[in-house]
């Protein structure tokens, strides 16, 4: 069974330190929401060193210089495999459109491209 008195004294004590009560709870949301805000700027802090890296125009062009080396690669291992005349279509329209792509991005990215501009371009060794 239930005590009311043990209750309604509880009550009381509640309303009595009410304000009390409310600062300790203010006091507490607050220092919750430092220390969330702490964690974000470390977790930003923290993002921003693992990801700079990656950033790196010099990182980024090895990258792309072993994307490009792999996709090479792989349409040679291709185009000297042992296929089907039908399945060799393919592949070349495949290894053509690869090519377009290609020419496409690297002209995107270069103002003096020979394809934009209609230039024969100087071949550069860049070994």
């Amino acid at each position: 069974m239930c005590d009311h008195s043990n209750t309604e004294d509880l009550e009381r004590i509640i309303r009595e330190q009410r304000e009390i009560i409310d600062k300790l709870i203010d006091a507490q949301k607050a220092s919750l929401e430092a220390t969330a805000e702490s964690k974000k700027d470390k977790i930003e802090s923290t993002l921003k060193t693992m990801v700079a890296p990656l950033m790196n125009p010099e990182v980024q062009k090895h990258f792309v210089k072993a994307g490009m080396e792999l996709i090479s690669g792989i349409e040679e291992l291709v185009r000297s495999a042992p296929l089907p005349d039908s399945v060799r279509g393919n592949v070349d329209k495949a290894c053509d459109a690869k090519d377009a792509l290609m020419r496409d991005v690297v002209c995107e990215m270069n103002p003096v491209c020979k394809y934009k501009t209609g230039k024969k371009m100087k071949k550069i060794d860049v070994e």
